[in-house]
């Protein structure tokens, strides 16, 4: 019964979202102020019956009815081309530049370019199945017409925000070049293909919007990222994984070890000739290999829509390690869910670790598990790390139990986990593990250590 009245509820904010959208980009702010005065003087009027009333009554609904008119005979075709930064940052303000061409034959002039992001309503199904955060401890009432929800929603699904600029007079067929200024507020790629231009009538309290052509822009968004403590993480080359650090080689010192005999695929350039002609066989010198720390990144994919936030705060944090991690001197896994265990390898001699970050900028949920392929790929390599970083967006009996798992095969850990409520919290320091509040990140991961 509360599924089918949150349902109709939807339709209801789908509606008038729409409608006020649609108002509110048509009519200037002094359009607004403007239509206030009319019931206002309309009231006065009716309330002390002063002609003089009627007749400014009279005058504010004639100078609405010429704007309503003028307002369509407003025209205009342009096109817009983008010139966008290779990537950005949430929460980080970009400008970007944006050649504007008149297509017309007449000028343009007074107008507004406002590049919008696309429809950032939920879809029917996020709204009913999804909860807001601490939805629980609102009353019954907003807890069945769920608006709260619906306004939580649209901000977490708004990609990003950006306001407009003015226009200076361009003739026909002429162009202007503006910059414009985007803030990301959310990571992944990022589609830019909805400019719209305002034209306002000549007593601008009315405006036309109309549709800008474009290409279709896109630009990459990585995660948030934190400042984290500064701990000691093994950086550089050791004779054995995870020592200290002693070379910022790779693969093969000059170190020398001895002599043996030569085997196939060994390099020529490290034949040892006096010896071949004395012994009459072929021999190679050996050196000393060089072998670079390795760490493991786990990165908890699991949630539903009501977890977005601990799961955004989860890539976040990840990304965070990623940074510090300097991966010119070690090798970082980076071992996730996606449809099964995945893991991408960084490092010198691998990748770089943008890649990395790219890669974190479009991770989605996890909706169904596999726990068992996540722990047999941490555990493949588990001899060979460090240290591996743990984090998880909440915690779960699953959970716990990969962690116990883990601790029995002697993997050296640091394990964080995103709580938002106090119980939560305290089950997690009972673990062992640290709790990271949802809405106190940045604070809590400076005194992790």
């Amino acid at each position: 019964m509360i599924t089918k009245a949150q349902s109709l509820f939807y339709s209801v904010y789908w509606s008038s979202s729409s409608t006020t959208h649609f108002i509110f980009r048509r009519i200037t702010p002094l359009g607004v102020l403007f239509l206030l005065l009319v019931p206002v003087i309309l009231i006065v009027f009716v309330t002390y019956y002063q002609l003089a009333t009627l007749y400014l009554f009279s005058f504010l609904c004639g100078v609405f009815l010429f704007s309503s008119v003028a307002v369509f005979f407003k025209l205009a075709r342009v096109h817009v081309e983008r010139e966008l930064p290779e990537v950005a940052s949430v929460g980080e303000e970009f400008t970007y530049m944006v050649r504007c061409r008149n297509l017309g034959l007449k000028k343009l002039s007074a107008a507004l370019l406002h590049d919008l992001p696309v429809d950032s309503r939920p879809t029917r199904e996020e709204f009913v199945h999804s909860r807001e955060p601490q939805e629980e401890l609102r009353n019954g009432f907003d807890r069945l017409f769920a608006y709260y929800r619906w306004l939580w929603l649209c901000k977490k699904k708004t990609k990003f925000e950006s306001k407009e600029v003015s226009l200076s007079v361009i003739a026909g067929g002429g162009e202007e070049d503006l910059i414009l200024k985007c803030k990301p507020m959310r990571r992944g790629r990022l589609e830019f293909g909805n400019a719209w231009l305002y034209l306002p009538e000549p007593l601008y309290l009315l405006q036309k919007c109309v549709r800008v052509g474009s290409g279709e822009d896109s630009i990459l968004v990585l995660p948030r990222r934190y400042k984290l403590p500064e701990f000691l993480m093994d950086g550089g080359g050791g004779e054995h994984l995870g020592g200290l650090s002693q070379s910022y080689m790779a693969g093969v010192s000059d170190d020398f070890r001895g002599l043996r005999a030569y085997r196939s695929g060994d390099s020529p350039k490290h034949i040892d000739w006096a010896s071949w002609a004395r012994t009459g066989k072929p021999v190679v010198r050996e050196y000393e290999n060089v072998f670079f720390p390795r760490y493991a990144l786990v990165l908890d994919t699991n949630g539903a829509f009501e977890d977005l936030d601990c799961f955004e705060e989860a890539v976040s944090i990840a990304a965070s390690f990623a940074r510090v991690v300097d991966s010119r001197e070690c090798l970082l896994d980076l071992i996730f869910l996606n449809k099964g265990a995945q893991t991408l390898t960084v490092g010198r001699g691998v990748a770089r670790s943008g890649n990395l970050l790219e890669h974190l900028a479009t991770l989605e949920l996890e909706v169904k598990p596999d726990w068992m392929s996540l722990s047999q790929q941490v555990l493949r390599h588990s001899a060979s790390f460090s240290i591996c970083v743990v984090i998880f967006t909440k915690l779960s009996e699953e959970r716990e139990k990969l962690v116990r798992g883990w601790r029995a095969a002697g993997l050296n850990m640091l394990i964080l986990v995103i709580v938002n409520n106090e119980d939560t919290k305290q089950r997690v320091i009972r673990l062992g593990a640290t709790p990271i509040r949802v809405n106190d990140v940045q604070r809590d991961l400076l005194n992790m250590l």
